[in-house]
């Protein structure tokens, strides 16, 4: 498993509302995927164990069998990296600058421990994933 997925699992596990089967989830069945556009799933009156929902493009779309579907989850945002880094870290000892790197301050001296890209939310390069996973010792 790659430095990113090992990163990304890690976050899926401590914040486990990213996981949720809700509006905004992302959910791959068979070779497809969509995105779940509504806040509750609806059963498809039709089809007992299938539920409707609304993909990006705004087609109508269903869960064959939600059972065997595998829930990709939530988008991983900023301020989810940060509440992880938040729990690891003393958090009076680190910091956020204005360019996305992650400062940390010991005995008064400031190092880069990594840096998120501020567009995306995501960490800026495989190091960075890396140097997350070695934070939080995952």
């Amino acid at each position: 498993m790659t430095e990113q997925l090992n990163a990304e699992k890690f976050v899926r596990e401590a914040i486990p509302e990213l996981m949720e089967l809700s509006f905004g989830c992302r959910v791959k069945y068979g070779t497809s995927y969509t995105t779940v556009w509504q806040v509750l799933l609806a059963e498809n009156s039709k089809e007992p164990n299938h539920y409707n929902t609304v993909d990006v493009r705004g087609a109508s779309n269903y869960l064959r069998d939600i059972q065997s579907s595998e829930i990709i989850g939530h988008p991983i945002a900023l301020h989810h990296w940060l509440s992880v880094l938040g729990e690891r870290l003393d958090e009076s000892r680190w910091h956020l600058k204005s360019d996305g790197r992650v400062m940390w301050e010991d005995h008064g001296v400031n190092f880069e421990k990594l840096k998120f890209n501020l567009t995306t939310g995501q960490p800026n390069s495989p190091q960075d994933y890396a140097n997350f996973n070695q934070i939080v010792n995952n």
